[in-house]
């Protein structure tokens, strides 16, 4: 039995993904943190050794068994790959479990953690969006500005920045953020997300 084919289009399907989540954390790449970004990538590449191994693997097992053999490597595959995702950075993770969960201050003080052990633009910009929905728009504000100036292109830093802003009654400025939004590096999520902010603003 021939695995070349689905041994490749798993490899192409693979490669779809890697190109996804560098895509989601190119701003680590513009921090020059290379080893953050290749650790979110870790887990995905080690699939890619199994995928690659797969063919040899199964010229060693015989009619009989193959279909075992197929199961508990794909199986042993899907279970180390879903263990070392989670290794990904967990204190983040947590975080990000806290601020959908409403639990703002928790958040914060991961982040800040984060920010002393290792200060990267996107965990200044979460550090502000936890400070200003936790009620503190000042360090909210102080936190944003610090992302900004670290990664001038990083859009959700300018999004955090002018929720903080408004908060302080400083609209004029917000509404420059958030115009700033669409022309930094920005998913259609979060352009959204500034549109109908800029909208409810500029009715002020």
């Amino acid at each position: 039995m021939s695995f070349f084919y689905p041994t490749l289009g798993a490899l192409a399907l693979l490669a779809g993904f890697l190109f996804v989540v560098g895509r989601q954390n190119r701003d680590l790449l513009r921090a020059r943190a290379y080893g953050e970004f290749l650790v979110r990538l870790l887990p995905l590449l080690s699939t890619g050794v199994f995928i690659l191994g797969l063919p040899f693997i199964m010229d060693l097992a015989t009619f009989e068994n193959t279909v075992p053999v197929l199961l508990v490597y794909l199986g042993g595959a899907a279970v180390l790959t879903v263990l070392m995702a989670r290794l990904v950075a967990p204190e983040e993770r947590r975080a990000v479990a806290l601020f959908r969960r409403e639990e703002y201050e928790g958040a914060a003080d991961i982040y800040e953690r984060l920010v002393a052990r290792s200060p990267l633009p996107r965990y200044y910009s979460a550090l502000g969006a936890s400070l200003d929905a936790s009620g503190d728009p000042r360090g909210a504000l102080r936190a944003a500005d610090q992302a900004v100036k670290l990664d001038p292109k990083l859009g959700i830093a300018y999004y955090n920045r002018a929720s903080a802003l408004a908060a302080l009654d400083e609209h004029a400025r917000a509404r420059e953020d958030l115009r700033s939004v669409f022309r930094a590096d920005s998913n259609r999520r979060l352009r959204r997300a500034a549109e109908v902010a800029l909208k409810s603003l500029e009715k002020n």
